[in-house]
């Protein structure tokens, strides 16, 4: 790719980024990247983002990117062109959320449902900009192949990704190699080497990426529970419990046998990308994508993030090495006769995940147990009622617990030890600035941030490996994160990848 005069002018590398480029000479992948050219900032100037995926959860998260100042939408993308059919968590609170934006309450009152599509985002973005910046004179371009909108929109400096999850891993890699600073929203991948592909990429490259949603703030429950942890209020640390009411959308115990049409200005083949060929049905598409393992990542891809990721960064935790899962069955009747389902295509109801941990100092393991679809661990002694929350996490140790809501907040160990500790106090987060300005600051040269894509590999990578267990009937996997492959069962190696369809391969 040339490097174009304009292009020059306007663009400059990160600070070392030439060096750091060119010391990577046996890394075929990041040395695409030293023909994209980095888009970095100078600073002041104002980053030109692409938004891909216009779906209900983009369409919600819209007011961090139009309220900053030193950010500019200039083209969304999706496969669907405008529909009112998408799922969202009130029927009409997504539809006043944009009315708000747009300063519109009059805005579609004869929509028919949910609104979503590029068409939708591209006018919020267009009139918000209109009646907010003055002078104004910029054109939103939509267009349903993300790929066509960064061929004809020029000097795009950044992407935010938020699409399903069997999108992340190829746009990722393909913005990156394009030379653009990345947002995305959780997982790397559903896929885990296609996940660890990102990693890589993104660990060599200087260009700026954010896994969301993580906020730096978000870790100062964590360092309380690691201040108690270290001061022996639980004893030795054997256990970390995390439990959600997730799924939180239907879960498809059977593939889908109807034939619905395509919806108008719905491009089909794109929407499935990377994943198997098959028919169009509504139960694959918005949010019920993720109960399916090609699209998805399951309920501990979509809320483990937010819960885990800050508990491996402060205990220093490793990927798993071994997993094995539980899950709820589902028995049909065939000939009369009940028969349990077997599925290896979608998530379970309910699923109980144990991996086995390591510290990456090489001191030892702990025991990692997930719990979706209503599934709880064990209540622990001393704890203030029989029964534990809908959602939450436990620390447990050789000694106590500490038991906390799902997000680490309001953390209290249980029973009579809490006295003896109650003097543990945490410092508080080192890391406090905003993550849309940390991204920001980062695209300008200044490090990378506290949720940089390499960061979240060791907790991607366990989840992904859980997944291959389900896949596998519940089956205790070992895996070597040296080698990035199972040493017990060659079936599930295969179960890591996934076969890509012509012309979207990795």
């Amino acid at each position: 790719m040339k490097k174009t005069t304009s292009n020059l002018d306007r663009r400059s590398f990160l600070a070392g980024s030439v060096s750091s480029l060119s010391a990577m000479g046996a890394f075929s992948a990041v040395q695409s990247l030293m023909a994209a050219e980095p888009s970095a900032k100078q600073t002041g100037e104002i980053i030109r983002l692409v938004h891909i995926g216009c779906g209900t959860q983009g369409l919600y998260e819209l007011p961090a990117l139009l309220n900053e100042p030193n950010i500019e939408i200039v083209g969304v993308a999706d496969p669907s062109r405008e529909s009112y059919d998408y799922v969202h968590w009130s029927e009409k609170g997504l539809l006043q959320h944009l009315r708000g934006i747009i300063g519109d309450p009059n805005w579609k009152t004869d929509a028919p449902g949910i609104p979503g599509g590029r068409n939708i985002m591209q006018e919020v973005v267009q009139r918000f900009y209109e009646r907010t910046r003055p002078g104004y004179k910029g054109k939103v371009v939509a267009e349903e192949d993300y790929r066509v909108l960064l061929d004809k929109v020029k000097d795009v400096d950044g992407v935010k990704i938020m699409t399903p999850d069997h999108h992340h891993a190829c746009q990722a890699i393909d913005c990156l190699k394009r030379g653009k600073h990345v947002i995305m929203h959780k997982p790397l991948g559903n896929k885990m080497t296609e996940a660890l592909k990102v990693v890589d990429l993104a660990k060599e490259s200087p260009l700026a990426t954010h896994l969301m949603p993580f906020n730096s703030s978000a870790a100062g429950n964590m360092n309380q529970i690691k201040a108690w942890i270290d001061a022996g209020a639980i004893g030795k640390l054997k256990e970390v419990h995390n439990w959600s009411n997730r799924p939180v959308w239907p879960q498809y115990p059977v593939i889908p046998t109807d034939t619905p049409p395509i919806p108008d200005g719905l491009n089909w083949d794109l929407w499935l990308g990377p994943a198997k060929e098959r028919p169009f049905s509504p139960q694959y598409t918005h949010c019920v994508f993720r109960g399916w393992y090609e699209f998805g990542a399951g309920a501990i891809a979509d809320m483990g993030y937010y819960s885990l990721l800050p508990v491996f960064k402060a205990l220093n935790l490793d990927c798993a090495t071994s997993v094995s899962t539980r899950f709820s069955r589902v028995v049909g009747i065939r000939n009369g006769v009940p028969r349990t389902v077997v599925n290896d295509y979608s998530y379970p109801m309910a699923a109980a995940y144990r991996f086995e941990v390591p510290y990456k100092d090489g001191s030892g393991k702990i025991i990692l147990q997930w719990h979706d679809g209503g599934m709880k661990p064990p209540t622990p002694p001393g704890y203030e009622s029989d029964d534990l929350p809908i959602e939450g996490m436990m620390f447990l140790g050789d000694e106590g617990a500490i038991v906390s809501g799902f997000l680490r907040q309001d953390p209290r160990i249980v029973g009579e030890r809490a006295k003896k500790f109650a003097e543990v106090k945490a410092d508080p987060p080192a890391e406090t600035s905003d993550w849309l300005q940390r991204w920001i600051d980062c695209i300008r040269g200044k490090g990378k941030t506290f949720a940089a894509f390499e960061n979240g590999k060791e907790v991607n990578e366990t989840f992904n490996l859980g997944s291959v267990s389900l896949m596998c009937q519940g089956k205790k996997l070992e895996y070597d994160p040296k080698t990035r492959r199972v040493t017990n069962d060659e079936k599930a190696n295969k179960l890591l990848t996934r076969d890509y369809r012509k012309g979207w391969e990795i």
